[in-house]
């Protein structure tokens, strides 16, 4: 049994202004029609609609080209014009303390050690200039009164110009004291004794034999905790040894390795904890008791750590 073939129907339409004219003259549309296997069969319409659909695809395409490209250009022209201010600021307008140390340079007014401390912390910058003024400051009476507040742990640094300059063993308290100093904030705290001063602390730690050529002997800790009426142990390295220490109402002490804190080895203080981090009292820089810190940052720079305590 044969099937018969049916001719796609063509519909003619007269364009306007068009009637009358030869064959020449019109559009010939094809519409929906049967193909000879029983299939519905669609005209040039179809062609069209695809067309449309990928012209739109394409121009989605270019647009989001030319969008990653300006973004890629912006990113670009920021880490160039940063770059240039870097340079401009290093190069063509060095800082106060650049200026200040390329001033000393074969200056023997200033010791080496110092301008070596200003040079890697530029916090230090008016202790170090006045170092020629010197004997203002050296053994004249300290008051904390007013800096002390019962419940807080005073942020006391050991370049400050009431103690700075006064000796510590072989050195002076600015560069070698940040034991004493950091005991000397844990015994204010847990005392209220704003007397016991970074100057008297390093007194007391000379005068006991917790000083040495290396730095400040670990005992200071223990058995100069003990000597002064506070209670020091020595703590196992842990985050929760550390908190429990701080609920208590004590305070822990580090020794640092080299790190964000020192270059060759430093004690600072931690004195409180929240869910952030934990607050630090570096006595040599106020940064970095402005901000907190993880324990996952702090634990591979401390070498040891005591909790002390009334």
């Amino acid at each position: 049994m044969s099937i018969q073939n049916k001719e796609l129907e063509i519909i003619e339409f007269d364009r306007p202004g068009t009637k009358g004219k030869n064959d020449m003259g019109r559009n010939r549309y094809p519409v929906r029609g049967m193909s000879p296997d029983g299939r519905r069969a669609y005209g040039g319409s179809v062609s069209r609609r695809q067309s449309g659909r990928f012209r739109k695809k394409e121009r989605r395409r270019q647009r989001n080209i030319h969008i990653f490209l300006a973004l890629l250009a912006m990113i670009f022209l920021l880490l160039l014009a940063r770059a240039v201010t870097l340079f401009v600021g290093l190069y063509m307008f060095p800082s106060e303390t650049e200026e200040f140390l390329k001033e000393q340079e074969g200056n023997e007014a200033y010791p080496e050690k110092l301008l070596e401390l200003l040079d890697k912390n530029e916090e230090t910058l008016e202790f170090v200039k006045d170092y020629p003024n010197r004997k203002k400051y050296m053994g004249k009476t300290i008051d904390l009164s007013n800096e002390v507040s019962a419940g807080e742990v005073p942020l006391l640094l050991q370049w400050d110009r009431r103690w700075g300059y006064d000796s510590y063993g072989e050195g002076m308290i600015a560069l070698e004291g940040c034991g004493p100093t950091c005991l000397s904030m844990a015994y204010i705290f847990l005392t209220g004794d704003a007397e016991m001063n970074p100057r008297k602390m390093a007194e007391f730690a000379w005068e006991h034999g917790y000083y040495s050529p290396e730095g400040t002997s670990w005992s200071l800790w223990t058995e100069g905790a003990s000597a002064l009426g506070l209670s020091g142990e020595e703590l196992p390295l842990g985050e929760s040894n550390i908190k429990q220490m701080l609920d208590l109402g004590g305070v822990v002490v580090c020794s640092m390795r080299p790190g964000d804190f020192t270059t060759t080895g430093h004690f600072i203080l931690i004195r409180g904890y929240d869910e952030k981090g934990f607050f630090v009292n570096d006595p040599n820089r106020k940064s970095n008791s402005e901000k907190q810190w993880d324990f996952e940052t702090l634990k591979g720079q401390i070498k040891n750590l005591w909790g002390i305590s009334r």
